[in-house]
């Protein structure tokens, strides 16, 4: 994947989450949480499903 791939990927990503009404929680989170990506590790954030995100699925 080159770089605007990635970039595309990664805009369709929020693209989803603001939609489905997670952008405050990611944000709250981001601000909160003392881990960060580093090469070879990943943070993880779960998220409960709402009412748009079951809208969004079916």
């Amino acid at each position: 994947m080159n770089e605007v791939e990635y970039k595309k990927s990664i805009a369709d990503k929020i693209e989803i989450l603001n939609r489905c009404g997670y952008s405050d929680v990611v944000r709250e989170w981001l601000n909160k949480v003392n881990s960060r990506p580093r090469l070879g590790r990943a943070v993880s954030l779960k998220l409960s499903i709402n009412e748009k995100t079951k809208e969004f699925l079916i």
